[in-house]
């Protein structure tokens, strides 16, 4: 299968299957992390956090599926990466897993229960949850763009309380109020009544300080971090990725500002993925990028598993991804209805 593509060419290609992937899981699961860390200080009654638990309920799950897919598609197809990974970073992916557990398990029983000490209890489970997820993220994310100390022989120097950068900061930041965003902006399309109102009011401030904060993490990246545009002088071309990150960015705040909500939300979660996909352009070859030497990274080719490996996760993708996408239009088509204003949950 597909043996007229070399390894090289097959390890390219996941490369750029693996940027996707995790691009799509980052804007499909973004609003329902915002939506958990917004449902504590918006909602004001068990009305407001039904309305937003049902918003998100329908399509968490599946959203989750892009997730097992990144981290599979890690697995399999560049295991040296998942391995290093899981060593270099335990206590971060570990934190991430706590996270994933506590926001699925509050968010499905949300609605289960009438105490309210224990829909407390489940709704800043869910918050929790998606600070957890939304700023381990953003964290690593931001690191593997740094780069980390990865010395000859693939030894990792670093240290926990050293991943947390002033740049990692901010990208952890970032990631999280383009969470926030993502998330007031599906409660103002999705519900109805003061929730709504309120929702679409916080995202007209929220997209203003996504544009600032965006603004400042891209001069960051290009300026601050060595070897970062390296990729960039070579192709050109490549330099659209985060000029359309601000232009989204912008038209989020412009659509905001005229109460679009549904032209907002497209526009903050093309911003999203664009200012990923403008890092991860910023690392190839590499998957883990050395901050100590380039030639200690480890990249794509090395990574790689095998030709056959390769090829039959390839033809795997060729056919079940596109069965992915299928369902999930079918789901969001299927909840497409405004959430109103009662306590029923009818799923």
């Amino acid at each position: 299968m597909f043996d007229f593509l070399t390894h090289n060419m097959l390890a390219v290609i996941w490369f750029f299957l693996w940027c996707v992937i995790w691009g799509v899981y980052f804007i499909v699961d973004s609003f329902s992390l915002g939506a958990g860390l917004l449902t504590p200080f918006i909602a004001t009654d068990k009305v407001q956090k039904m309305q937003i638990q049902r918003a998100v309920g329908p399509f968490w799950g599946g959203n989750e599926v892009w997730l097992v897919l990144a981290a599979g598609g890690t697995f399999a197809a560049f295991p040296l990466v998942f391995s290093k990974m899981f060593t270099f970073l335990y206590l971060p992916m570990m934190l991430l897993l706590i996270g994933l557990i506590a926001r699925g398990i509050s968010v499905e029983y949300l609605h289960k229960d009438d105490n309210p000490q224990i829909q407390k209890a489940f709704m800043w489970g869910w918050f929790a949850g998606s600070l957890l997820v939304s700023l381990v993220l953003g964290v690593a994310f931001a690191n593997f763009f740094k780069g980390l100390e990865i010395a000859s022989g693939g030894v990792y120097n670093g240290t926990f309380i050293g991943l947390f950068s002033p740049y990692a900061l901010i990208g952890g930041i970032l990631f999280v109020l383009m969470s926030v965003t993502s998330g007031a902006l599906w409660i103002n399309v999705k519900t109805e009544g003061a929730i709504a109102a309120k929702a679409g009011s916080l995202a007209k401030k929220s997209t203003l300080i996504v544009l600032v904060l965006a603004l400042v993490y891209l001069a960051y990246s290009f300026v601050g971090i060595e070897g970062f545009t390296t990729n960039y002088s070579a192709t050109p071309a490549l330099y659209l990725l985060p000029v359309l990150a601000v232009m989204a960015t912008v038209l989020a705040v412009f659509f905001a500002k005229k109460e679009k909500g549904f032209q907002a939300f497209c526009s903050n979660l093309l911003a999203f993925l664009f200012a990923v996909q403008t890092g991860l352009a910023s690392i190839y070859p590499y998957m883990l990028k050395s901050s100590v030497s380039p030639e200690y990274g480890i990249d794509i080719f090395e990574a790689a598993s095998s030709h056959m490996t390769l090829s039959i996760m390839l033809g795997g993708a060729l056919v079940f991804v596109p069965i992915v996408i299928i369902y999930q239009l079918w789901a969001y088509t299927l909840f497409k209805e405004k959430i109103k204003e009662t306590e029923q949950v009818d799923y």
